[in-house]
């Protein structure tokens, strides 16, 4: 249940993508108000407080999560922390929005679930992208047939993170979860699982480490579905920029670019080429943080599943085990 009024949010911690993306979002959202925020230093919680005018600030997660007025959570810790601290949240009551990737592994995941679903609330992995009507257009084109039946996925996704030379990056940190497939490889896995509609059977990958790091710096894959369908994707932090992905059939492709970049209200393209021409459209930009906000809320008004499900992540990350998997064995994985 939700108190009358707007849903009241939380959020625990003070990352740059919380003020960047989720604070607009939540003031964007039509059903929610940002209420609180929490972090292990008070201090940097009453800041973050005073420069979003939020109401409420506490110096501590737990703290936060005590505060009965606190009905959603959203989670933009390092991605060693969101096992603990989601779980944490469900036990108090509160649903939660958590960054991606939900969990280190698919057994966080589960894991996860099992206590959101035995305290009764729900759970959101927070792929922002999913409600841009960018990919809704790829995804509409390739249900109405309008290239035919696609049989090969591409995605890249790629940042000079290497160039910022900043080494207390937690992206650099195989500890806390960091890593290239972690934090934009994750994107194209979950980008083909949702077009094509399929799990994958067998994965292949390789890494490449950085010198100066413990988490991999690249990662390449290949993807093979049951019906023949195959996917390649990589991820890198030595790369120049790159968010781009095409599916593609015997009769043409759709090609999607700078497709996972936050962005207030950006409008993006979709590449339709098929019998030597080519059709662009350009889609209005929308706040894909205020939408994930709503969604999540009117799955708890309506008692049904968020539009990422349970089923979703958990499969989404056991693709990401069957990468990481692959990539140390050096061998085709199943998944």
């Amino acid at each position: 249940m939700i108190s009358k009024g707007k849903a009241k949010w939380g959020i625990l911690g003070t990352a740059n993508i919380a003020g960047k993306a989720l604070v607009p979002g939540i003031r964007d959202s039509k059903n929610s108000e940002l209420y609180a925020v929490g972090s292990r230093a008070g201090s940097k919680a009453q800041r973050f407080a005073e420069k979003f005018d939020i109401p409420e600030s506490y110096g501590s997660y737990k703290s936060l999560l005590d505060d009965p007025k606190v009905e959603f959570v959203y989670i933009p810790l390092p991605n060693h922390l969101h096992h603990k601290w989601t779980i944490e949240s469900a036990k108090k009551g509160k649903h939660v929005l958590c960054e991606k990737p939900l969990g280190l592994n698919s057994k966080e995941v589960r894991e996860m679930f099992e206590v959101a679903d035995e305290h009764g609330v729900k759970l959101m992995e927070g792929f922002m992208y999913r409600f841009h009507p960018q990919v809704l257009r790829v995804k509409e084109l390739l249900q109405e047939g309008e290239i035919g039946e696609p049989t090969f996925f591409r995605g890249a996704f790629s940042f000079p993170l290497v160039a910022q030379d900043r080494e207390d990056d937690i992206r650099w940190k195989k500890e806390m979860g960091g890593g290239s497939l972690m934090d934009l490889g994750t994107y194209s896995v979950n980008t083909v699982r949702y077009l094509f509609d399929e799990e994958p059977n067998r994965v292949f990958a390789r890494d490449r480490k950085h010198s100066d790091h413990s988490a991999e710096a690249e990662t390449q894959a290949i993807l093979e579905f049951p019906d023949g369908k195959t996917a390649t994707l990589d991820s890198s932090f030595l790369l120049s920029k790159r968010a781009n992905y095409e599916v593609v059939s015997k009769n043409g492709r759709i090609r999607a670019s700078n497709a996972y970049g936050p962005g207030q209200y950006k409008r993006l393209n979709v590449e339709i080429e098929q019998d030597n021409s080519t059709v662009i459209e350009t889609l209005e930009g929308v706040n894909e943080y205020a939408l994930e906000v709503d969604e999540l809320v009117n799955a708890v008004s309506k008692d049904r599943k968020p539009m990422v499900t349970k089923e979703d992540s958990i499969n989404q990350a056991r693709v990401l085990d069957a990468i990481k998997q692959s990539a140390k064995e050096e061998r085709w994985t199943e998944v």
